[in-house]
């Protein structure tokens, strides 16, 4: 059985992982009220990892018509779709002025990377600090790398800014999230040949070191380094979540958790807007 979110009602980069259930029979968001691009990007993974299972698992859909809205802008209905469901969400148009910055997306290549890039830089350049959105630029780029070379599964992305009057942990920042249901850090050092860790713990901490790569080539591995040196250089944050570990950078030392196993790795950048 799938791991999957069922029941809660907020699932966003701080709540997901305690809405999680090991072995769940259904996706149940019929009672939620809020979600974050972390979340949806969690839960599109932990949904793409079930197929392995067979038929999609039941889905419920939330019963708030305005969170229903909304996640019909994220794109959710979109993968839905993909995924052979038959999804129930209104169609919308794109607002005037998007939260949503780049949709739920699934990427398979450089090509829909640099799309999607494209889509970010238009949508946030005339609020978002120089430095900030160079940053964000450039991480998308390094983890949408990352996720289509060393994952072995389709990568999904998606973008969002939280402006004032929103949840406070959300208050003018932009957060870019990208994950995938594939092989994991672990397994993806392991079977390089050239590391072992003991855990995930240990396979994250050591793919945030400069130059620590699965590819053989020289000059490699400097890609999530350089993304962490960003994110606490402007007092933003980045959270890698592999298999059933979660380290969260930001100021100060880094705080890792135990969470429910997840198949393949999500990476969250979180910036201050300016």
């Amino acid at each position: 059985m799938p791991t999957l979110p069922t029941g809660g009602r907020s699932l966003t980069l701080e709540r997901f992982d305690h809405n999680l259930c090991p072995n769940a029979s259904s996706c149940d968001l019929s009672k939620l009220t809020f979600i974050d691009a972390y979340g949806l990007v969690a839960t599109a993974c932990a949904l793409l990892a079930s197929l392995g299972s067979g038929d999609p698992p039941p889905l419920r859909s939330p019963v708030q018509e305005q969170v229903r809205t909304h996640l019909a802008l994220m794109g959710f209905g979109t993968l839905l779709e993909h995924l052979g469901y038959m999804p129930d969400l209104p169609v919308t148009s794109p607002p005037e002025r998007p939260d949503v910055l780049v949709p739920l997306e699934r990427i398979t290549s450089d090509f829909a990377a640099e799309q999607l890039s494209h889509l970010l830089w238009e949508n946030l350049r005339r609020e978002a600090d120089p430095q900030v959105l160079n940053a964000t630029l450039e991480g998308l780029w390094e983890l949408a790398a990352n996720a289509i070379e060393h994952s072995g599964a389709e990568a999904v992305i998606m973008g969002q800014v939280y402006r004032r009057g929103e949840p406070p942990d959300h208050l003018n920042r932009v957060q870019v999230v990208v994950g995938d249901a594939g092989r994991g850090i672990m397994r993806s050092l392991v079977e390089s040949g050239r590391y072992k860790p003991r855990d995930d713990l240990e396979a994250i901490e050591l793919a945030l070191e400069y130059l620590v790569t699965s590819v053989d080539d020289p000059g490699r591995g400097q890609g999530l380094y350089t993304t962490m040196e960003w994110m606490t250089a402007l007092q933003g944050k980045l959270v890698v979540r592999s298999g059933a570990t979660k380290v969260t950078l930001e100021s100060g030392p880094a705080r890792s958790e135990r969470v429910p196993f997840l198949e393949g790795t999500i990476v969250c950048m979180s910036l201050p807007l300016g």
